[in-house]
């Protein structure tokens, strides 16, 4: 395979700009990493606002404006300008769930970008197996003792047989028990497990249907199960969020293939993912997603709609703010970390976001900014010792 590192971003002679690509043949892209900060820290700001905004319309749309600028109460010319401002900004924070979809779409990437680096064969199943779970295990279980201990967080749940079912990775059965138990984002963990059960046959219908034919099948996977699971079954939410992974295979899939396409043809790709039409591609398929989210068939389409554009436009965001000094850089470092503040995050910035709902929005704005980063900072920090411990262990 030939590196990427030779690769020039246009077809012109100008080098490729340093945030695209995988420094020292790392398999770590500072747009894939300032993708993922912007998304963690999106989706903190989101469960932060599930606790300070319990009043305000949700979500807020065009239908819903009226009752907002109700709720505003703007007075004066200032306030008739602002009102609208916090609209937008409470919107936007509104939707930070919609970075879920980022996260699973990049997980497909990361697990089969590093296998086609090394010409696509198949390791050792089994040890790739402890690896994965030596990464996800320690700190997952270091995030439910800090849960057990700490004397300030948000805590909808009481410590009981559930803990030790959680603790030991249970996040799905019984689902209306463990699913959104004790730290609601803790469903995610679950979801990814399946999939790592599930991605060696994976790996094996990409290389053998090629990349088109593996994205159809997944779509066509994805959009079944998840009409028969509201339509046919009738079930709980739970299964569609992610309880049974098949609900969300679309984004995890689109994942592997641009992961084999990346590894495989790393110019060609990089090309298409950051042109302007793809741009504009990424904002159509958002704009889908954010238009099928209603209860009928079109449902089956919101989640991978929504991966695939919003990934779209959050990785050319991020190779544009990665020109940025400072900025580009804490938010790869932000992802790059975002495991552990997923982890970590929800029942401290919830418990910041009730504490703050006496504050007007812009304050709280500000306000949650600030708390985010810190608890961003101090888990990034946490999430670093654990794996310096962890990679002084003996065969890891």
């Amino acid at each position: 395979m030939e590196n990427y590192q030779k690769y020039s971003f246009s077809r012109t002679t100008r080098p490729a700009p340093k945030s695209l690509k995988a420094p020292g043949g790392s398999d770590h892209f500072d747009w894939v990493d300032g993708a993922r900060g912007i998304a963690i820290l999106w989706i903190a700001f989101f469960h932060s606002f599930l606790a300070y905004g319990a009043n305000y319309p949700w979500p807020i749309t065009f239908s819903s404006y009226g009752a907002f600028v109700e709720q505003c109460a703007p007075s004066g010319f200032l306030g008739k300008i602002l009102c609208p401002i916090e609209a937008v900004i409470a919107a936007i924070i509104e939707h930070g769930s919609n970075g879920v979809g980022v996260f699973l779409l990049f997980s497909g990437f990361g697990l089969t970008y590093s296998l086609y680096r090394g010409q696509g064969r198949e390791p050792s199943w089994g040890n790739w197996y402890r690896r994965r779970l030596v990464r996800l295990f320690p700190i997952y279980w270091l995030a439910h003792l800090v849960v057990l201990v700490s004397p300030i967080q948000y805590k909808p749940d009481p410590i009981d047989y559930r803990f030790i079912l959680s603790f030991l990775g249970d996040r799905i059965y019984p689902v209306k028990q463990m699913f959104f138990y004790l730290n609601p984002a803790w469903w995610f963990f679950g979801l990814l497990l399946e999939l790592y059960v599930v991605f060696p046959f994976l790996f094996r219908l990409l290389r053998r249907f090629g990349e088109a034919k593996f994205l159809v099948f997944c779509i066509v996977f994805t959009s079944i199960s998840r009409y028969m699971i509201f339509a046919v079954l009738e079930a709980d939410g739970e299964w569609l969020q992610g309880a049974f992974f098949g609900a969300r295979l679309w984004e995890f899939g689109a994942g592997m293939v641009l992961g084999k396409l990346l590894a495989e043809h790393p110019r060609e790709t990089i090309e298409r993912l950051f042109s302007g039409t793809t741009l504009v591609l990424g904002i159509v398929l958002y704009a889908a997603a954010l238009l099928t989210y209603q209860p009928n068939f079109l449902y089956c389409f919101s989640d991978g709609l929504n991966a695939m554009g919003l990934t779209i436009i959050l990785a050319q965001i991020a190779a544009r703010t990665a020109r940025i000094p400072g900025l580009g850089k804490g938010l790869a470092k932000a992802g790059v970390y975002s495991y552990g503040i997923y982890l970590l995050h929800q029942p401290f910035v919830m418990y910041a976001g009730e504490q703050l709902r006496s504050y007007p929005l812009g304050i709280y704005f500000v306000l949650a900014a600030a708390i985010i980063m810190l608890i961003a900072l101090i888990a990034m920090i946490i999430e670093y010792t654990v794996n310096r411990l962890i990679s002084r262990l003996p065969a890891t």
